[in-house]
């Protein structure tokens, strides 16, 4: 059930997002905000198996939304699920200011693979300052949007635990 719920977020938090990407000109400032929710399940608690396949729905949500090759997001989700499990088990902070600046970080990262990729294997990629410059701007807006999630994460897993513990 709490799996469902958590897909069901990300799902809501893609149409949100492709929503706003259509309001915002040149992309600028939508937030990626399924890539927080794959975010808060590699620093909590989540088995690693379950949540790389969560990881891998979600990102096969995105590369449907994003109209991208079959697996780019999917693999870049996956990936970013473990680095922030690792980051998790290395790094014991807590707090929104960790969760904003993690956020940050790995959003950068998960842009820069994405870019990376594309660069590789799309002939008409464009600009390269362009595309820094929305790279940088949507991991600033993703960090930005990061606690708002992790908060709806939080909500999530509070009532699959009460209904657990009434027997549901």
């Amino acid at each position: 059930m709490q799996s469902l719920a958590i897909a069901g977020l990300a799902f809501g938090l893609l149409v949100l997002q492709s929503t706003f990407a259509h309001l915002v000109p040149l992309d600028l400032f939508v937030p990626n905000a399924a890539l927080a929710v794959i975010l808060y399940m590699g620093l909590h608690d989540y088995n690693a198996g379950r949540g790389a396949v969560i990881s891998f729905a979600i990102g096969y949500l995105m590369d449907s939304f994003a109209g991208s090759p079959m697996g780019l997001h999917t693999f870049v989700a996956v990936a970013i699920f473990l680095v922030s499990r690792v980051a998790a088990l290395r790094l014991f902070l807590q707090g929104w200011l960790f969760e904003i600046l993690l956020s940050f970080f790995l959003a950068l990262l998960a842009s820069a693979l994405l870019l990376g990729l594309r660069m590789l294997f799309d002939e008409d990629f464009g600009s390269l300052l362009l595309h820094l410059k929305i790279v940088i701007s949507r991991a600033v807006a993703t960090a930005m949007v990061a606690p708002l999630v992790f908060r709806a994460m939080a909500a999530i897993e509070r009532t699959t635990a009460r209904r657990k513990s009434d027997g549901r």
